[in-house]
């Protein structure tokens, strides 16, 4: 059974990844480019390099992708060094489930109802300074992408505030915290100076995920990034969908380059972690106790940005509500429901597959998790997080070329396949924790007493882990409802999600209906995690007790 567990893993990340970097290195060849493209005339590679605003290109996604994972890593050393054990970092982290259930695109949607500058942020100055106009001012689509910044940075601080706190053994952390007392330091000095170069390793992989994630995305630079020029994996997309066949080729080599940048990306964080855990060392372990302030700004942290998601679910509501809502009004000039009368015939279809498309990819790939978990030789970590740490654009660009060289067809299969490569990692780094630290005395227990091996898990260890279990469905629901780039490349433009209709609406000038998008976006994912907090109490009593 271990080696069957072991050929399925290789085979299903290890084969997609092979077959999507092995396409685009052999189209990058020379002597295969009759083999790859059919002929022999293509652009070379001069042709990328001198391709206009790709150094531009370059630099913005390098930036975008380093700014967002390290101001998301700062902030978060930050919470847990000045809100470690208070009540404001505890409500905190019981608002990550519906924190992490809202997608990006329907976050970056609401975001950009508040941004603009026709949005609501600036409505308020606008009635205090009698502003007839929006102002001419560029909140959107800025040169330097600051907007994508903020949205990727509060969408992924979420996501690594939760692999910290799964990461963090608690009671550890306050013996140290209370040694560390006892000889004179600050509770925060003990974390910058001890606990932060012990956290750091330990989220590796979590940062460099949300760097490709940040290097390789799509949808979100559609909807607020930049586009004179694009970001390079942007500007491959649009090569990649030119109905220039010449562009085509351009895409591929691209592709390479966005994983070369991925690859110094990721060296870049590496070489920042050594720098600040090994030659800074000698600074930290000083033993000279400075003063060291402790700032109560958690709370207040913790309030801005529930209120910040809590407004952006507003917006989108009032939008697919409104009637009329000129600017600098603040509030719609009365709403009607006759949009989402008009939309949920054409709706429902979309929403069905959708949610069959997420349903089965978190099945699945909860499934495969828990074959992989229990297997006596499980896969290395970072085998398994592998797709996270490569740009998406490249490796879809890759398996979309292969696939249309090898003659398969695209559809909901290959679709459900493109998912699954994404959904599982999650599902897996959510379980990989719980596993670990779940005590394998009980299953002793049970096989002294006649239960067999696999038995014994299935009446003991999946229920003592039922919230586990449940928490990394609603995961696989939401990292599935996510995936926009798989479902346009490897459907070949057939299969229709809601996230792919609502960043095309997006991008448009259709405030309304994106807004009725974006909140259908969020309710699989919400049902989700809904779903997650009741079932464990109906399914353990144990559980029932504790909520």
């Amino acid at each position: 059974m271990t080696h069957l567990v072991r050929l399925l893993t290789l085979l299903g990340l290890g084969g997609p990844l092979l077959l999507g970097l092995g396409a685009l290195l052999l189209g990058a060849l020379p002597v295969s480019a009759p083999l790859v493209f059919g002929n022999g005339s293509y652009p070379d590679w001069q042709a990328l390099l001198l391709a206009p605003g790709l150094l531009r290109a370059v630099l913005l996604t390098g930036w975008i992708a380093l700014a967002s994972t390290l101001l998301g890593f700062a902030l978060l050393c930050a919470l847990l060094a000045h809100g470690w054990g208070s009540a404001a970092l505890t409500r905190l982290s019981g608002r990550l489930s519906p924190l992490l259930a809202l997608p990006h695109v329907a976050f970056a949607v609401g975001l950009a109802f508040m941004l603009a500058p026709s949005g609501w942020l600036l409505r308020l100055p606008a009635q205090l300074f009698n502003w007839s106009q929006p102002p001419d001012w560029q909140t959107l689509r800025d040169p330097l992408g600051c907007g994508l910044i903020v949205v990727l940075l509060l969408k992924e601080l979420p996501f690594l505030l939760l692999m910290a706190l799964a990461r963090l053994p608690e009671q550890a952390i306050n013996r140290q915290l209370m040694v560390g007392r006892s000889l004179g330091f600050a509770p925060a000095q003990i974390w910058w100076r001890l606990l932060i170069p012990s956290l750091w390793p330990v989220m590796r992989l979590p940062l460099a995920a949300v760097a490709a994630y940040g290097c390789g995305v799509v949808d979100l630079p559609l909807l607020l990034g930049p586009d004179a020029p694009p970001v390079l994996a942007q500007q491959l997309w649009l090569w990649s969908q030119s109905a220039d066949l010449t562009l085509h080729p351009l895409a591929h080599r691209g592709a390479l380059l966005l994983l070369a940048l991925t690859l110094l990306v990721l060296g870049i964080l590496r070489a920042l972690e050594w720098g600040y855990c090994h030659a800074m060392k000698r600074y930290w372990l000083d033993g000279i106790r400075r003063t060291a302030r402790h700032y109560e700004w958690p709370a207040g942290f913790t309030r801005a940005i529930t209120c910040i998601y809590l407004l952006v679910l507003t917006a989108l509501l009032l939008w697919s509500l409104a009637r009329r809502w000129p600017f600098p009004a603040l509030l719609p000039q009365g709403v009607t429901a006759r949009l989402w009368q008009e939309s949920l015939a054409s709706v429902w279809p979309l929403l069905a597959q959708t949610l069959l498309l997420a349903v089965l990819s978190a099945t699945l790939a909860l499934i495969w998790a828990l074959l992989e978990l229990e297997s006596r030789r499980p896969m290395a970590l970072w085998f398994i997080c592998l797709p996270l740490l490569l740009p998406q654009a490249s490796l879809l660009l890759g398996i979309e070329l292969a696939l249309a060289r090898l003659n398969i067809e695209p559809g909901f299969s290959t679709v459900l396949a493109g998912h699954l490569l994404w959904v599982f990692p999650y599902v897996y780094l959510c379980l990989h924790g719980p596993w670990q630290g779940f005590d394998q005395r009980l299953l002793i227990a049970a096989q002294s007493l006649g239960a067999s091996p696999w038995r014994s898990v299935v009446r003991i260890k999946l229920p003592l882990l039922i919230r586990p279990l449940m928490a990394a469905f609603a995961v696989g629901l939401a990292v599935s409802l996510a995936q926009y780039l798989p479902t346009l490349l490897l459907g070949g433009g057939r299969i229709i999600t809601l996230t792919t209709e609502a960043v095309a609406i997006g991008s448009g000038l259709n405030r309304r209906l994106a807004g009725l998008y974006g909140l259908l976006q969020t309710l699989i994912p919400l049902l989700g995690f809904a779903l997650a907090l009741w079932l464990p109490g109906r399914v353990n009593p144990l559980e029932r007790r504790t909520c």
